[in-house]
């Protein structure tokens, strides 16, 4: 079976959960996928994701390493408070093509303006 979506809550306060790689077939990510993962660290999010639901990220306090491959994701498919809480001094890794759009788009769904986006 090929996934193509992580349901919501799906990994929603897993405590030891430190590095994900997600599928490349997945689509979505639902509502609070990763959120309250306290020790998520790395991750990374291929290019057919789509939509990232709300609070998918949020309180990641050591989310430092983001590397989204995308160049889907619009306003109205990430989440509210999608990125809220994670590492202040995170660094995003986007297509150098959205960079300026995702940045906008990301401090909008709740990263800190000291997050870099490269």
């Amino acid at each position: 079976y090929n996934v193509t979506a992580i349901g919501a809550n799906a990994f929603s306060g897993c405590k030891k959960l430190k590095s994900v790689s997600i599928g490349k077939n997945v689509e979505s990510i639902g509502a609070k996928g990763f959120a309250n993962c306290t020790a998520l660290g790395k991750i990374s999010i291929p290019s057919k994701v789509s939509k990232i639901g709300k609070q998918s990220f949020f309180g990641c306090k050591k989310l430092k390493d983001i590397t989204i491959k995308s160049t889907k994701l619009t306003s109205k498919s990430v989440g509210a408070k999608a990125f809220q809480g994670i590492h202040t001094k995170a660094v995003i890794k986007v297509p150098k093509q959205k960079k300026p759009a995702y940045r906008k788009l990301f401090q909008s769904k709740g990263i800190a303006k000291k997050v870099k986006i490269k």
